[in-house]
């Protein structure tokens, strides 16, 4: 349920919530010192709204379905003379996107041309002036690629708790040692960092598939694609990890999707801190058989509400109709943005 202004704003400039690195300032004709004015915030907020569900600076080199923004802002300052063409550029690209208009081509290639959305002339030029203005976020990989792998530590492995361990500590635990205690610890983070990478190469695979489907078909295209292959994608993906990685939800649209007893805990306890204005983080589940289960919610944009909002005005005629004929027991509608969809599940047996 892979996309927004993003896949919408900028997977676009080609073809569709981990900490920032670092950043960079190349805009041209901008004092050193930058003062963030009201303006600027409303401009960095659309981005991350907007754009960065697709374009996230924090995403991995091998999971993107866009080019970074970085890289957009880089190619545009490259074509423009000026603080207004830059602007003017964007919201053209924005506006109608095609090969034709597009700074980008090796994007372009890579990700295909973006699904077309329509967005008020303020936000586009908002996100840009904020884009020109202002220093952005930039992942590690892009700054360092040239250099990547390069240096300390490389094909070295940091012992683990329980190879450090004597068996002298044992006396003063209550029949686990500190080695034994950080050794469940290093193992339950290995969980949750292995949790993080597949959910995210999931959100990625079914994200390129669907902008591939919204691009040629718009919103029917992708009604139908999930129909047919969206749970024959991800049970590819668990087969490749050796993981079992599900969608689930508490108002599903396909009844093989429903959330569990114990999955409908842990949704609304997204929803609650949602509601607080905090980002939900992921969590980990132990369960008594020793099974660890990785939970990372799934956060509606503005492309989500193509087939999830509300019937005749984010969700079109043409769209209810193949939603209607295709799942008769429909329940996912009328979100909105910033609401919980569902979740990943992704599940893994404690020993492997």
């Amino acid at each position: 349920m892979k996309y927004v202004f993003l896949i919408s704003l900028f997977v676009g400039l080609t073809a569709c919530k981990d900490s920032p690195k670092t950043t960079i300032q190349d805009s041209k004709n901008i004092s050193k010192t930058h003062v963030l004015t009201n303006q600027s915030f409303i401009g960095r907020e659309l981005l991350e709204k907007e754009c960065y569900p697709c374009h996230n600076p924090k995403t991995p080199h091998q999971e993107l379905i866009a080019p970074p923004m970085i890289a957009i802002k880089k190619h545009y300052l490259k074509a423009t003379a000026s603080r207004d063409e830059f602007v003017k550029e964007i919201m053209n690209w924005v506006k109608g996107p095609n090969k034709e208009n597009s700074k980008m081509p090796g994007a372009l290639n890579k990700f295909g041309i973006m699904p077309y959305q329509t967005f008020p002339d303020q936000t586009i030029s908002q996100i840009a002036e904020y884009l020109y203005d202002n220093e952005i976020e930039i992942p590690d990989w892009f700054q360092n690629s040239s250099g990547r792998g390069k240096g300390k530590g490389k094909g070295q492995r940091k012992a683990s708790g329980m190879e450090k361990c004597s068996g002298a500590c044992m006396s003063n635990a209550k029949g686990k040692c500190k080695h034994m205690q950080q050794a469940e610890t290093d193992t339950l983070e290995k969980f949750k960092s292995l949790g993080k990478k597949y959910a995210s190469a999931s959100k990625a695979a079914l994200g390129k598939k669907l902008m591939s489907a919204i691009a040629k078909n718009g919103p029917d295209g992708a009604v139908e694609f999930c129909n047919i292959n969206a749970l024959s994608l991800t049970d590819s993906l668990s087969l490749a990890y050796g993981a079992q990685i599900r969608r689930v939800t508490d108002k599903p649209r396909n009844p093989l999707n429903k959330a569990s007893s114990r999955e409908l805990i842990h949704i609304e306890g997204f929803k609650e801190k949602l509601a607080t204005g905090n980002a939900p983080e992921p969590v980990l589940d132990l369960n008594k058989d020793g099974q660890v289960t990785f939970y990372s919610p799934i956060i509606t944009n503005a492309m989500c509400l193509q087939c999830h909002g509300k019937p005749e005005v984010q969700i079109v005629t043409s769209t209810l109709s193949r939603l209607d004929m295709l799942y008769p027991k429909d329940m996912a509608r009328e979100y909105q943005e910033d609401e919980v969809r569902g979740i990943w599940a992704i599940s893994f047996k404690k020993n492997n």
